[in-house]
């Protein structure tokens, strides 16, 4: 008997014979032969074709690298080919161009930087101090000159890049009295031998000279002095400063180019504790009457100047407007006539300042004939402050850098003297430190910036 069953191989059918199974004679591939060829034939075809377009794909996807490796060792990338591209290499051959035009330009514009200045100086106002008045870069416009005025000679070329820079940007001194006496008797008040330089961001001094620093006075850039406190070496000085100086620029209310001055004084640490201080402290009146010196220069030429101190430098900058205005620090007088109605912003932090010498009656009772406002930042709680007293040896004297405003003498025209107070004890604790009134929300930055606008004015 034979039965026909579905096989599970290929969909074949299988015949049972006699109880075996036998599988029939499978089809050779000759009797499929049409089927199978055509559809091998189709697939080569499909394959070739779609190579084919690949391979004109990534040939033209590679004709731009091609053309610019081409053209790259042919020659330079221009300005014109550049404009076609924004690679990095176009940008760089921009630049080049760029740099090479301005160092074209810049030395056929000296002379034309030289005349003009040399012109709007001649129409300026003079002022009383052997020093030369240089304006500002807004005041050097080439326009506001006619043809007509410059010589022959003279070559009208629009400022490179790099000058403008250079005198749109702030600028950093060093002033250094640590290798001069500190004592008071001593003390040369005819012309100390300052030691000046220029400073950049990163803290490197260039020498420099009292006649070059006199001669960059510019009545539209205000001069901010800096004095730090006690035991500060000098470079610690000076990193201390340039931070001061970060704190003004990020919170100055305009682009205004400013002149940053660091006063460093000699306080490095000598002994332990309270004996330091006594010396420190004595050190304080001959670094007034030399900073003294100074701002009389300062006034006489009509330069805009602010003053921050902290803690002892807080006592110098005081010290400073008293001498100024013809008062006495440690038995020595400025021999230059007195100065009064300066009108400098001062902002003083943690002032170790006896909180009575600003009185009609205290030790630098004649300091706010020359002030025209005061910025006071104050901690109730300073450690060191607290115990002011043992400076003098007098109990029940008191830091006014630890009490806060308390009495002030009238200014020069018997005003009252504006002061803005802040006690920023609940942010810095007893910590007598600079750097926590900048970094807590005492907002010390934005108190000092505000000097850079208001030393421009009178209140």
């Amino acid at each position: 008997m034979t039965v026909t069953s579905p096989g599970r191989s290929s969909g074949s059918f299988l015949q049972r014979h006699s109880g075996r199974v036998v599988d029939p004679p499978r089809a050779t591939w000759l009797q499929r032969g049409p089927v199978v060829t055509w559809a091998i034939v189709g697939l080569c075809c499909l394959v070739a074709a779609t190579n084919g377009a690949l391979g004109d794909r990534n040939a033209r996807a590679a004709e731009p690298f091609r053309l610019m490796a081409e053209a790259e060792s042919s020659q330079p990338l221009s300005l014109a080919d550049a404009s076609q591209w924004t690679s990095t290499g176009t940008i760089a051959a921009k630049k080049l161009v760029e740099q090479n035009a301005d160092e074209e330009l810049e030395p056929l514009a000296i002379p034309a930087l030289t005349l003009q200045h040399n012109q709007v100086q001649s129409v300026a106002i003079s002022t009383s101090v052997h020093a030369t008045q240089f304006p500002s870069a807004s005041q050097m416009p080439t326009a506001s000159l006619s043809t007509s005025d410059l010589s022959p000679n003279a070559i009208c070329l629009p400022t490179p890049s790099s000058l403008r820079e250079s005198l749109s940007s702030d600028r950093y001194w060093l002033i250094s009295t640590r290798h001069i006496t500190s004592t008071a008797c001593r003390a040369n008040l005819i012309n100390p031998s300052l030691h000046i330089s220029r400073l950049n961001r990163c803290g490197r001094t260039t020498p420099s000279s009292l006649e070059e620093y006199l001669a960059t006075f510019d009545p539209s850039r205000p001069r901010v002095i800096y004095v730090h406190g006690n035991r500060r070496s000098a470079p610690l000085a000076i990193e201390r400063g340039l931070n001061v100086a970060r704190e003004l620029q990020c919170n100055r209310l305009d682009s205004t180019p400013m002149d940053f001055v660091i006063w460093s004084w000699q306080s490095d640490r000598e002994t332990f504790a309270v004996a330091d201080a006594r010396i420190k402290a004595e050190r304080t009146d001959a670094q007034g009457l030399y900073l003294a010196w100074l701002l009389h220069h300062h006034v006489a030429a009509g330069q805009p100047t602010a003053l921050i101190g902290f803690s002892f430098g807080g006592r110098i900058v005081t010290g400073s407007l008293h001498a100024l205005a013809g008062g006495v620090l440690g038995r020595r007088q400025l021999p230059n006539e007195p100065v009064i109605a300066a009108n400098i912003d001062v902002g003083l932090l943690a002032p170790a300042v006896q909180s009575d010498w600003l009185t009609s009656r205290g030790y630098h009772r004649m300091a706010t004939q020359n002030m025209n406002r005061l910025v006071l930042l104050y901690n109730q709680r300073d450690a060191i402050l607290k115990n002011y007293w043992l400076i003098s040896r007098i109990r029940g004297v008191r830091a006014l850098g630890y009490t806060g405003p308390t009495r002030f003498a009238a200014r020069y025209d018997g005003t009252v003297l504006p002061v803005r107070s802040h006690d920023c004890s609940p942010t810095v604790g007893k910590a007598h430190s600079e750097e926590e009134y900048y970094k807590r929300s005492c907002y010390a930055g934005r108190e000092m910036a505000s000097l850079l606008q208001t030393c421009f004015q009178v209140d």
